[in-house]
Parts: C-alpha cells; structure tokens; sequence
C-alpha cells in the first residue's frame, strides 16, 4: 500500500508574522531553498500574531501563494488561530472573549483577548472553515484552544451550562473543567466532521500539550481521535533562565509523543527564536541540537520564526538550512523508523494530576506546581531520570499509563519508574505481570503508595514485587547526611564511592523474606562536622519475583540527583540498566552524548547527539569528540557501516557476535547506518 505524503518526513517551516511589505511569495522561494516540503501557512492571513483565514480579505492572495507554493513543491498546512483574537475582530471581545468570575477579559501574552468556544465566535470560525472548501490547501492546523485560569463565566459559557444540566449554575473547581473539556471535544468533533467533508485526503491536527494534559481542558483519548497529525510544543524554549534549562527537553518531547501515539506521524514544533523573545534567534548551536534531536527520535520538525525574513540570513538560519539540507538528502534514512529500545522510563499522567511536581512554562501554561500530595516532587525525579540515562548514553522510551497493555510492555526488559506516586490497580496488575513473566523494574521512593485519584494506600501496591512493606513513617535528612552500600552486597560493585549522599526524604520501608538489602540510610546526624552516624534503615533493596526482579530506592533519589547530581546515583541507573537489560548498542570514550537507536528492514540507525557543550547554556560551541568507539552487542549480521555527515564508510571489528566501530570525530549530530550488503528500504 501506498504510504499517504504526511507519512513521509516532513520538513514544516513557517513565518508567524507578516512584515514582508508585499514580498509575500518570495517566502516559498526561500523555504525551497532552505530544503523544507511542507509549509503550515501563516503569513498571508496574519492579523498581528493571530492568523483566522478571512475569505473577502485574504482569498484572492491565498489561492495565489498556493498555485506557487505547490510550483516550488511545497505541501500547504493553513494555520488556524483558535486561543485569541487578532486585532481586526478584538473589537467583539465584550461577546467573543473568554471573561473571568468576575467580569474581568483577560489577555494571553499581555496582548490578546482569549476567545471563547462557546460564544458567537464559534459560528464565525466555522463559517471560515468551511470556505476553505474552494482552495486547494493539503491540511489545517488549529492553535489552541486555551482557557484563561479559572475558565470562563462569560454569559454563553453559563447558558450552554444550564441546557446542559436542568438549569444549575456554571461551577467552579473540577466540574468546571469537565464542562471545559467537553466543549472542546464538541468543538473538535464538529470542526473535523466539516474538514474531512470539504477535504476528505487533508490532513487535521492542533497544537497538543501533551506534557501540560493535566493543566489544560482536554482529553487525551479526543485528541488522539481528531488529530491526524501528533504535535507539541517540545522545541519552544527556553521561557525561563537557559542555564536552568532541561537538556534532553525536545527528545523527551518526542519520545513522549511517540509513546501516545505511536502509529501516527508526529511533529515537534520549534520556535527559530529563542523563548521569550520573538526576534532574537536560538545560538546555531541550539538550533540544529534542537532540530537533531526531533528528527533521531522519529519525529518530524516545524520549525517557525516569529519576526521578519531577514532572520533567515543569520548564522542561526544558516545552520538550520544546512541541518534541513542534510535531512533532505537522507531522506530515506528518516522514513518509516522504529525504536529499538529495551529500556522504558514511566511517564505517569495519573502521578502527574495528583501529585506534587513541576512542568517548564510554555507559550500557552506557566510553570505547574501540581498538587502537593507527597514530599517528592514526580518531575523532578522523572527529568533527572532522563538526564542520568542521557549522560549514560543508555537509549530508552517512554512507556506511559494512558492505555497501557502488556504488548506494549513487550519489548523491554527494564522499566524504571521514578517517584511514580500515583498507579491506578489495573496499571499495578500489569506491572507485577511484566515482572512475574521475566521484565525487571527499577522504582524510587512513594512509588504505588497512591492510588489514580490520589488516595493513599495502607501499603505499596507494589509491595510484594517490592518484597518490603511501608511502616507508614518518612524521615527526612540534611544535605549533609549519608547513605552506604553494604559490604556484602555485589550488585553495584563498580560504584564509585560506596559512601555517598543520601536523598531529602526516606520511607522507613520493612524488608520481607528473601530480598536483600544493598543500602542503608545512616541515622541522621547532628551537623556536617560531626563522626559519621551508623547505617540505621534500608535505603536499597533488591528483590527477585517471578522470573524477573525489582530494584527498590526507598528515598528520593531522583529529586537528589535533579538538584545535586551527585555521581553515584548516575552509576546506580547505569548499572542497573547493564545488569537487568540487553541494550543493543553501549558507546565507550564519549561524554554527554544521547544515543537514540531506530531501525528500518535490515538498518540499525545509530543517532549520537553531541551535548558536550560549553556551560552555561545557550550552548555557543560543542567540543568535537573523536575516537568514539560504538559497541554492538549480540549482533553479526551487519556486514557494513556508513556516517551519514559524509556518507563515509567506516571499518566493523568483530568481537564474536558482538562488533565495535569507531567514529573518528563527532561534531554536533552523527548518524551510525549498520546495515547488510544487500539491505534497502
């Protein structure tokens, strides 16, 4: 079967602003130019920063900049604002706006009047969307929807509320947000039943906010539904200070992306300027970082600049032209991939809404504090996590509890679960199933101790795959306090330091028969300069179940490494990971490189991301490294190799059934093509 265009690679630009002063058609000129295919159309509609097409105003150059911009072999995504209201219709705010409690329109941005779904707008959108009908554009993409904090009480909000519920006023808290949800669903279905009636080979999609789900008004199961296209926000960065920023944050993106919904194309939008700012543009550095780490995940890239064209000639535009270039050329090496990942780290939604943690500000959320529930903090442990794994240059997924099943636990060996407070009693049976038949877990701190809606269990409910009990007392320690390793132990006997920095918070934790504990908290001490305290509760414990076994840190080891970093934690997650699984592929001599591992019919794609830079961020240099030596394991039939940067073949040593390769030099991004002589895609 034929593979529809938007299953192939895409290469999205977009210019999110007009200040072109009537050189609008050159912009599809310079998009070809630079090696994109795709544009998601912004320009010739803008209105400010707003773009709603409006047929009398901007049909006539609409049809004209697709004629041309097909000529030049572009797609045509038209962009549609759904968040705010451009300056042209604003004057309709006092019946279109979204209006607090108390009367009040608030504005996103500090600019924009937030539109409502349920206001007369709604009739004005549809009728825009169904002139579409006559212009031949390949796709819509809808920006938004929004809701101001505390959701709307404007008069057609409260209406729409009482038809709905025998007259009852609009409430407040989380009833108010299931009605916000369920206006957006039938916002969505509407909108897509039209589109796939006027163009039913076009494509639908929006802008998802996957990582911020638990702040917003939708839900999951629709936007996998009317979305054809999986896009977020994962390359918009940084908002807050770039040196406190999450490094791994648009591979994270994509990875998350993919665990959601992993038979549909997807796309990682990343803005050309650096966030907050809409005309000062990321390092070229960050730019193709930015760029390589969405497409070595399977992700396609969108990549916009908010200001006017002159920004394409920039070193930042130039090296997101020679990136896009590079794509371009290997084109093939992009389609079609799947990761060959035998690691899963657990993103938790439900740990997410209930419990304490913090989510990186966006154009559409603030930072989220989440609730308070537990002293550990889910995003911290779970970012530190990545970061560890990262470091490590260990590959991995991420393996969600949004319609988990055991096939999709199939293909790893260890999942590691940091801090993942909250699991619903279906999850729990799924997870002591995957260890019972022969996978492994690795889990720190209050880990099951909650149910999905936050409630507290008596005990783990994980607690005999644990193979300990929670007496039901926390203790909390100084960041002079210490852990150790016991003598006896064997399983992390390449640790560093078996003295080492003991997390914020334990849980006095009871060990059962047959697990073995290989660390213990030391009792807390009375300052830094005083003797060292004696191992008083355990810390780690390791326990076999079934065919498989579990790795138990009874503290918040994630939190810890998140803040401090201390080594040794990184050395647990690593040796963990080479003791439980069977990674296909280990990398020696390189530092802070990601290694992201796809595959294709006889391929083994090998991405190595360099993120050896010079702090603080923004990077403004990556230091090469040469001689890394890439190490396959378990695998003979790959008879030669190539670097795709200069489509270079390089030697295969074999080791047995294993093989080494050496890459003399990585600049920022490499990809490793294993393959044999008479492979092809």
């Amino acid at each position: 079967m034929s593979k529809k265009w938007y299953e192939k690679p895409m290469r999205i630009a977009a210019l999110q602003c007009n200040f072109e002063e009537g050189k609008t058609l050159e912009v599809a000129d310079r998009w070809r130019d630079m090696g994109f295919n795709t544009e998601q159309l912004f320009h010739p509609m803008a209105d400010g920063y707003s773009a709603l097409f409006d047929e009398e105003k901007n049909g006539p150059l609409l049809r004209e900049y697709l004629a041309y911009a097909h000529k030049n072999g572009l797609r045509i995504i038209l962009y549609l604002n759904i968040h705010i209201l451009g300056p042209s219709i604003e004057h309709h705010y006092t019946t279109w706006a979204q209006q607090t409690k108390d009367g009040s329109f608030p504005k996103f941005y500090d600019t924009y009047y937030a539109c409502c779904l349920n206001s007369p707008w709604r009739d004005y959108f549809f009728s825009s969307l169904k002139s579409l009908e006559q212009y031949d554009i390949d796709g819509i993409f809808l920006d938004g929807p929004v809701n101001v904090a505390g959701g709307c009480f404007c008069s057609y909000c409260k209406e729409v509320y009482r038809s709905r519920n025998a007259g009852k006023d609009l409430p407040e808290g989380p009833m108010r947000k299931e009605f916000d949800r369920e206006t957006a669903s039938l916002f969505f279905h509407e909108a897509y039943k039209l589109f796939k009636t006027i163009k039913p080979d076009g494509i639908f999609y929006m802008n998802m906010p996957i990582t911020h789900l638990a702040g917003s008004s939708l839900f999951l199961p629709d936007l996998l539904t009317y979305n054809d296209i999986a896009g977020t926000e994962g390359g918009f960065m940084f908002y807050g200070p770039p040196k406190n920023a999450f490094l791994w944050k648009t591979s994270f993106a994509a990875k998350l992306l993919e665990a959601v919904a992993p038979q549909k194309p997807r796309v990682i939008f990343m803005a050309a300027d650096q966030k907050p700012w809409s005309q000062y543009l990321h390092t070229p550095v960050e730019t193709q970082l930015c760029i390589a780490t969405t497409v070595a995940n399977g992700a396609n890239i969108w990549y916009g600049f908010h200001g006017p064209t002159k920004h394409f000639d920039s070193p930042s535009g130039d090296a997101a032209k020679d990136i896009i270039q590079r794509l371009k050329k290997d084109e093939e090496y992009y389609t079609c991939t799947a990761s060959a990942s035998r690691i899963g780290l657990f993103y938790s939604f439900a740990t997410l809404k209930q419990y304490a943690g913090s989510m990186e500000a966006s154009d559409f959320y603030d930072t989220d504090k989440g609730a308070a529930k537990g002293s550990g903090n889910y995003t911290e442990s779970l970012n530190a996590f990545c970061d560890m794994l990262s470091r490590s240059s260990i590959p991995y997924d991420l393996v969600t509890d949004f319609d988990l099943s055991q096939e999709k636990l199939e293909p790893y060996d260890l999942l590691l679960l940091p801090t993942c407070a909250c699991l619903s009693d279906e999850t729990i049976t799924l997870l002591k199933s995957f260890v019972h038949r022969g996978g492994n877990l690795v889990a720190t701190f209050d880990t099951s101790l909650y149910d999905e809606e936050g409630n507290c269990r008596k005990d783990f409910g994980l607690s005999d795959l644990f193979g300990l009990s929670f007496s039901g007392k926390e203790e909390h320690y100084s960041p002079f306090d210490y852990c150790s390793l016991r003598k006896e132990q064997t399983f992390f006997s390449r640790i560093s330091a078996s003295l080492f920095p003991s997390p914020e918070y334990g849980l006095k934790i009871l060990p059962k028969e047959g697990a073995e504990v290989l660390a213990m908290f030391h009792t807390a001490m009375a300052g830094r300069y005083v003797p060292l305290t004696e191992p008083d509760l355990p810390a780690i414990v390791l326990n076999k179940y079934g065919k498989g076994s579990s790795l138990y840190f009874a503290g918040t080891f994630g939190e810890k490494a998140f803040k401090y970093g201390p080594v040794q934690y990184r050395e647990f997650v690593e040796q963990a990971v080479w003791h439980f699984a069977k990674p296909m592929v280990r990398l020696e001599k390189a530092v802070n490189v990601e290694l992201i591992l796809r595959t294709q019919p006889e391929r083994l794609l090998i991405h190595l991301v360099n993120y050896a830079g010079a702090i603080p961020r923004p990077f403004e240099a990556i230091l090469p490294q040469y001689n890394i030596e890439v190490v396959v394991e378990g695998i003979s039939t790959y008879t030669k190799a190539q670097t795709l940067s200069d489509r270079a073949f390089v030697p295969i040593e074999r080791e047995g059934k294993s093989c080494r390769i050496r890459i003399p030099r990585l600049n920022t991004y490499e990809v490793l093509v294993l393959e044999s002589e008479e492979s092809s895609v």
